[in-house]
């Protein structure tokens, strides 16, 4: 509250107060010239403020739903092609959880379409939206559930999906057992949390195994998954491009995580 107006009005009126001889005049004088302070000097101060909060505040909410968008379309687009049911999660964020008017909306599914295609890494997306919100713990805890949410809108959680989530828990250092925490209002897991995070998480999910795994039950995973996504069996297929690139990426993945995790068992 600014009070630097209505001390110094309310001086200025005390002393011509106590000029005009009338009986309390000092403190007549004293709250007008408080009052006139207040109006004309701390009042229009204390507005620009408030309208500069607001502003900020608002610039920063936008910050974080183009964040969101980002990371929720990397992320809708992992499993294959963006279905229905992606979608209208999508819509309800912005109806219903971010209240977007018809300008926000549209703002929202131009950021959404660009990121579907863009060739940009989720790494990438996930460290730009840390760099901007990682002093801010509940905004990366709220980030992780819209994610977790964006994951759930199709039925299923898809290995491919829980690797984007593992990494993004590892770009926001959420430890394994918070992470456990987090996927457990999604999913119903029997499986006991692992105790910590390991940088192997995202290739076990990619090849939909556990490191309790043998190296060889591992190699039958890998080499069914390999065959699947090989580019020319699906280019055989007849796919489209964008299935294709899909595909290709597909098979980078599964090819490296096998390398990854081989290496890890074979020196441990």
């Amino acid at each position: 509250m600014e009070l630097k107006g209505k001390i110094v009005a309310g001086l200025v009126g005390l002393f011509v107060g106590d000029l005009s001889g009338f009986p309390l005049g000092g403190l007549f004088g004293f709250i007008i010239g408080s009052i006139i302070g207040h109006y004309f000097f701390d009042f229009p101060k204390e507005s620009a403020i408030s309208d500069g909060e607001f502003r900020a505040y608002q610039r920063r909410q936008g910050q974080f739903i183009y964040h969101v968008f980002r990371m929720c379309a990397k992320l809708a687009k992992a499993d294959g092609p963006v279905n229905r049911a992606e979608v209208g999660y999508m819509e309800q964020l912005m109806r219903q959880h971010f209240r977007m008017n018809d300008r926000g909306r549209e703002q929202a599914i131009k950021i959404w379409n660009q990121s579907k295609s863009a060739s940009e890494p989720f790494d990438q997306i996930a460290k730009a939206f840390y760099d901007d919100f990682g002093r801010e713990r509940y905004q990366i805890l709220n980030m992780m559930d819209l994610l977790f949410a964006t994951a759930v809108a199709d039925g299923g959680l898809h290995p491919r999906e829980e690797e984007l989530l593992l990494r993004a828990a590892g770009v926001f250092h959420i430890g394994r057992l918070q992470y456990d925490r987090i996927k457990s209002r999604y999913y119903q897991t029997a499986a006991k949390p692992q105790a910590r995070w390991s940088p192997l998480d995202p290739h076990y999910a990619i090849l939909g195994a556990k490191p309790g795994d043998t190296l060889e039950d591992i190699k039958k995973k890998y080499r069914a998954l390999a065959m699947k996504w090989h580019p020319d069996r699906v280019a055989a297929q007849g796919a489209s491009s964008d299935a294709l690139r899909h595909a290709k990426e597909k098979f980078q993945q599964i090819n490296e995580a096998w390398e990854q995790i081989e290496a890890a068992k074979k020196t441990g």
